[in-house]
This record gives structure tokens, C-alpha cells and sequence, in this order.
């Protein structure tokens, strides 16, 4: 993602127009956005999961990064750890506890069975995530609920 943007704030809205491009299984939109629309990555990874009309790889993936950032990196928890709940692990979330526990950072061994992802239950799963570690309300805020 890159960001070409008027550095100085009083001359912003003379001196550039900022569009948001962006690609689902419907296919390409463009849209216009102000300068306080601009996100970093994690918040972009959330606006990837709260549209299931992106492919389902790209979700899933984006499900885990938010997983590995939010919790290896800001609450400092092992990742393999936070997942282990006992909720989690029935055969219903069986998909989604084995794509996380791959982690960005594995040895290539991120191959996705496209035929394994629901987005109901993946969604699911990272809800309940949150909640069981104690953060619901950052979930509801993330997922716009």
C-alpha cells in the first residue's frame, strides 16, 4: 500500500484528491476518501474481513494477521497459546484453528483448501478469539457491530 499525500495539512484539500481502490469477487470499485480515511495496515486487514465478498484466501490470511499482530505483538502472548481455548476446538472451528496455528512466518507451508473455508465460521472464530481472551469490546469496535 502506498500513500502519496499532501504533507502539509492547510493545503490538503487544494492539493490532492485521494481515491480508495479496491478489489472483490464483484470486482473493482473506486471511491473517493478524505485524508483522516487513510489506514494502517491492521485497520485495512479488518476492512478486508468485514467484506465476505473477498476471496476467501485473502481473508483468512488477513484473519490470522490481525491474530499474530494483536496478540504476539501488542498484548506480547504466544500466538499457539491464545487459540487453545476449549471453545475452540471442536470439530467446527477444526478449519480455522489450523489456518491460524500456520502463522505468516511459517516454512511455506501456507497451502489454503478453498473447499475447508466458511466464512460464518471463520468470522466465528476469530469472535470468539476475543471474547475468550478478554477482548470483546475491541472486536465489536474492529468489526464495525
Amino acid at each position: 500500500m502506498l500513500f502519496l499525500t499532501e504533507t502539509r495539512k492547510e493545503k490538503r484539500d487544494d492539493a490532492q484528491q485521494l481515491i480508495r481502490i479496491t478489489k472483490n469477487l464483484n470486482g473493482s470499485s473506486f471511491s473517493k476518501m478524505k485524508y483522516e480515511e487513510i489506514q494502517n495496515d491492521y485497520q485495512a486487514y479488518w476492512s478486508i474481513i468485514n467484506d465476505e465478498n473477498q476471496h476467501p484466501a485473502l481473508i483468512a490470511n488477513c484473519m490470522r494477521n490481525i491474530i499474530e499482530y494483536f496478540f504476539n505483538f501488542v498484548q506480547k502472548a504466544d500466538l499457539s497459546n491464545v487459540i487453545q481455548k476449549p471453545e475452540l476446538q471442536g470439530n467446527r472451528f477444526q478449519s480455522f484453528c489450523r489456518y491460524i496455528n500456520r502463522e505468516s512466518h511459517s516454512l511455506g507451508q501456507n497451502i489454503f483448501d478453498l473447499k475447508e473455508f466458511d466464512y460464518s465460521v471463520f468470522r466465528e472464530g476469530l469472535r470468539l478469539t476475543f471474547e475468550l481472551t478478554g477482548y470483546p469490546e475491541h472486536y465489536k469496535k474492529m468489526a464495525k457491530l
